[in-house]
């Protein structure tokens, strides 16, 4: 077969001047890993990737149930890209169920386990190898279990089958009388201790009530109202629910748990840096995995002063009980040239150009020279971005590109629906936003202080997240900040008590409620909380994504500064002077802007009302149940 001819010159350099194949942001982010990868060479570092596969097979074959892995590499070299290599040959080919517990999306260091139960749920959430949820993979295997208390001989419902009879049911009491009877038939046939849990992962399967039932299973809050409608309690936040699910996976599935951004510059209030708790967690975590691998990815440096020479050597060796710690390889030469020719043949591919050598507009030797030197994968793809353009072109430098806005842009382009009822990280988000502002005058008030010390002693707080306190018409303001995006529960009432501060152990002068107005408030929470709040001066400031958005982005540009994008704190200030008009950062911020107005002492008109409780009770025979679980069998 003859080769084609390349594209005419003129053709390709055209496009090159267009766009240029290396503009992607160079880090790899959740997104790429959930969703469409990040371009991969699978021949790098595939030792690392592989060495996971083959702990899961020797799982599997029954060697042993359970073992942990850590790579280790410097930054650039290719962590994430192995994550990503590894979830989405999973989502391919199946064989475990896949965990991503990135560390700087724990909004509470001071409750890891907690953090830990989110990003379980979070990541369970997602699709996996059979074209629906994890959650669901699970609740599947778990109801062919229960169906056969029925008729031993009952197949199999694939997942997609299953969810798509609860869809197309339009009788809500015929779906709740499937779940009851599967929770009360599924708990007949394992050892359950916890038969709420049960129910939960049942109901992940009405893609109705699956965000409901998730949101429980992280520990979430429920509103009374949802509570009643799937028979569970409000909130069940525990370490024991977690390990519950563990148990429950086990028993059909091998686990994947994957720990990274342990690099960032995190810390407890006791002083102890993110990737030290995550040790602990692990540590935890693998004595009561009953079937999987905990990978856990992390820099030299901070596996050395952070892990081994700071904590006990029992801790250290539950995180390497596979052996030595993987290390990845930088690039060589012939590496380098793969790499560039990989991601150049993506790009003319999807523009149907051939190329008159496959790594052109470079030069092979030139690349070649390159990896003589060791790079990195970013460093090798930061360099092609800089000198991609056609041949002929005189040696013009590169344009300027501000690192902060790059860093921002990318951090930019993170999908954060899933992070909008992290109260903490949301309130951090803010916190820094004000940070950024002091001795600024905004909406009259001067900022001259923000403080998470606000009870007595400097003491932090759970549900009133932070101070500001400035001047205002010459009086001296305090305005206590609460996210609460709560549905309901304790939680709830608890943050709402401090903002009106009756008995003064924050010395507010006003309370500022920030909270989504699509999450409604029962007519108690209304009444009791909420009406006083704004009658006193209070205000309920409405939390908008693309308001918080910007400043959650500069806050994780700001925490990886060190780690991924080697920028400074000052840089990052400068930039948030000199750019914030155009990205809605400092002092341009509506969200910051709002929180600092004068308060409107109203209550929003649109703010919805939670439907009236009711409590939802079933009740059947022993006949009854059979006949709703052949029903469901046949449906």
């Amino acid at each position: 077969m003859s080769t084609p001819a390349p594209s005419p010159l003129a053709e390709i350099n055209a496009v090159l001047q267009k766009d240029n194949p290396f503009a992607q942001p160079l880090i790899v982010k959740a997104d790429h890993i959930w969703g469409k990868g990040f371009p991969d060479l699978e021949f790098l570092n595939a030792h690392a990737s592989d060495a996971v596969f083959a702990a899961l097979e020797d799982i599997r074959a029954g060697k042993y149930s359970t073992t942990s892995l850590l790579i280790t590499a410097q930054n650039g070299t290719g962590k994430s890209h192995i994550i990503s290599r590894i979830r989405h040959r999973l989502q391919a080919q199946g064989g475990a169920l896949f965990v991503l517990a990135n560390a700087n999306r724990i909004d509470n260091l001071n409750q890891i386990k907690a953090g830990f139960q989110q990003l379980l749920a979070d990541s369970l959430s997602n699709i996996g190898s059979q074209g629906v949820k994890q959650w669901q993979e699970l609740a599947a295997a778990m109801a062919k279990d229960a169906l056969q208390v029925v008729n031993a001989s009952t197949q199999p419902i694939s997942p997609k089958n299953l969810v798509k009879k609860l869809e197309n049911s339009d009788n809500e009491e015929q779906v709740g009388r499937w779940i009851n009877q599967l929770t009360k038939a599924f708990c007949k046939v394992k050892p359950v201790k916890d038969p709420d849990i049960v129910r939960a992962i049942f109901w992940t399967l009405s893609e109705d009530e699956a965000p409901y039932a998730s949101n429980w299973l992280a520990g979430k809050a429920l509103a009374q109202f949802k509570a009643n409608e799937l028979r569970l309690p409000e909130q069940r936040q525990s370490f024991d629910t977690v390990l519950e699910i563990l148990s429950l996976i086990s028993h059909y599935n091998e686990l994947l748990i994957c720990f990274d951004e342990l690099d960032d510059l995190l810390f407890n209030d006791h002083g102890l840096h993110v990737s030290q708790l995550v040790a602990n967690l692990v540590k935890e975590l693998f004595e009561n995995l009953h079937r999987g691998v905990i990978l856990t990815v992390m820099m030299p440096g901070t596996w050395k002063e952070r892990i081994i020479d700071a904590l006990a050597p029992g801790i250290v060796n539950r995180m390497t009980t596979q052996g030595q710690p993987c290390e990845l390889k930088y690039l060589d030469s012939d590496s380098t040239v793969e790499l560039v020719a990989f991601f150049l043949k993506e790009f003319y591919d999807a523009r149907n150009l051939i190329p008159p050598q496959r790594v052109y507009p470079f030069e092979e030797g030139q690349l070649r020279a390159i990896g003589r030197e060791k790079p990195t994968v970013r460093q090798v793809l930061q360099w092609c971005r800089e000198h991609c353009k056609p041949s002929g072109e005189g040696p013009t430098p590169p344009p300027e590109v501000d690192p902060v806005e790059l860093a921002f842009t990318n951090e930019l382009g993170v999908d954060i629906k899933n992070s909008l009822d992290d109260n903490y990280l949301l309130a951090d988000a803010l916190f820094f936003g004000f940070e950024t502002i002091l001795g600024e005058v905004v909406e009259g008030v001067k900022l001259e202080e923000v403080t998470t010390g606000v009870g007595k002693r400097g003491k932090k707080d759970e549900y009133l997240n932070f101070k500001i306190l400035g001047q205002e018409n010459g009086q001296q303001v305090s305005i206590g900040v609460a996210v609460l995006q709560y549905d309901g529960g304790k939680a709830l009432g608890a943050g709402f008590k401090r903002l009106l501060d009756e008995e003064k152990r924050f010395n507010l002068t006003r309370g500022c409620l920030i909270r989504s107005k699509d999450k409604p408030l029962n007519v108690y929470f209304r009444n009791t909380y909420l009406q006083p709040l704004v009658q006193s001066g209070g205000e309920f400031v409405e939390l908008k994504e693309n308001e918080i958005k910007p400043l959650m982005a500069m806050l994780s540009v700001y925490r990886k500064r060190e780690s991924d994008y080697k920028v400074t704190e000052a840089e990052i200030f400068n930039f948030i002077r000199q750019q914030g008009a155009k990205y809605w950062l400092g002092i341009h911020n509506p969200l910051l802007k709002e929180i600092l107005s004068d308060p409107s002492y109203q209550i929003p008109a649109d703010l919805q009302d939670e439907p009236e409780v009711q409590v939802n009770l079933i009740s059947n025979s022993e006949e009854e149940d059979t006949e709703a679980l052949k029903e469901l069998a046949h449906a």
